[in-house]
């Protein structure tokens, strides 16, 4: 029964970080048009003007042209976010030691969470257990170091901490223990294929019996499942609209397209600002092309 009640319990987080992550998706893609500014370079232009942070609007008449775009720069600028940090690195090189690993850990789990889905499905030769062996290992190590060094970071570093909440501090901490028990499990009699092959009997209603190193890991992980789609560490796929439609969007605005209706929409909103010169209680339309209010003289 026990073994029943986990798996119940790992469905429902699975179930609420999908739909979590769905409705976070939607909301992103729902929410009202971005700032529209020049950010270059931008990652699809051809490599020539990428370089020197140049656009197609250097190009005479470029309205008469076709757009190139280099589908190949923008995969190389993914890959290097995805694999190599390069943001952090280049902005915070001390972070960017401890977000590394922690990350590359998180790849690795990932990978040993489908390889245990395929075990389930009979995948469990040698191959399978040395796969989840080092995958499980690995990651669990990297993720614990690199998560015990994210939460030395932002609980010292002056600048780190007024931006730490104690949800951040919450979830490094989860991750550090989920580290710890996938490495302890890797390191365990029956590895990470023995941890598969007795949840997959359960599922199929053969139940055996669960070590408890695997029922904690399970739950815990579960757990955090659950309430990830609910926190910053979203930026996983939120970081496709940080890219692609807000750093990368260079679009002309063309009229009667989507981008002008949005615009459009985006213009009609009201502006409570309390400063003066804005004006509040009209649209950001009628701010935009008009005059700020003649500021009187003498306190008239």
């Amino acid at each position: 029964m026990a073994g029943e009640v986990l798996l119940g319990w790992v469905a429902v987080g699975l179930v609420v970080f999908v739909l979590g992550c769905g409705w976070r998706a939607w909301r992103y893609r729902s929410a009202p048009v971005h700032l529209r500014w020049d950010l270059y370079p931008v990652a699809h232009e051809p490599k020539a003007r990428r370089e020197h942070g140049g656009s197609y609007l250097e190009e005479k008449e470029w309205w008469k042209k076709p757009r190139e775009r280099s589908l190949w720069g923008e995969l190389l600028a993914m890959l290097g976010e995805i694999v190599l940090l390069q943001g952090v690195r280049e902005n915070n090189r001390r972070l960017w030691r401890a977000s590394l690993p922690f990350h590359w850990g998180l790849y690795l789990l990932v990978v040993t969470s489908l390889g245990i889905f395929a075990a389930a499905l009979g995948w469990n030769g040698p191959g399978a257990r040395l796969v989840l062996g080092v995958a499980g290992g690995a990651g669990g190590l990297l993720l614990a170091l690199g998560a015990g060094g994210l939460l030395a970071l932002r609980s010292a570093d002056a600048k780190l901490k007024p931006y730490t909440t104690p949800l951040d501090r919450l979830n490094l901490g989860v991750l550090l223990v989920l580290g710890a028990l996938s490495a302890s499990i890797a390191l365990s009699e029956g590895g990470v294929l023995g941890a598969a092959t007795a949840l997959a009997d359960t599922a199929r209603g053969r139940p055996a019996p669960i070590p408890p190193l695997v029922a904690v890991h399970a739950a815990v992980g579960a757990l955090f499942l659950f309430y990830l789609p609910f926190t910053r560490m979203v930026h996983l796929f939120a970081k496709y609209f940080t890219y692609h439609k807000v750093r990368w969007d260079d679009e002309p605005l063309e009229p009667g397209s989507p981008m002008a209706r949005r615009l459009r929409a985006a213009l009609e909103y009201g502006v409570d600002w309390s400063a003066e010169h804005v004006g509040a209680g009209r649209s950001w339309g009628e701010v935009a092309t008009s005059l700020p209010p003649a500021e009187t003289k003498g306190g008239e």
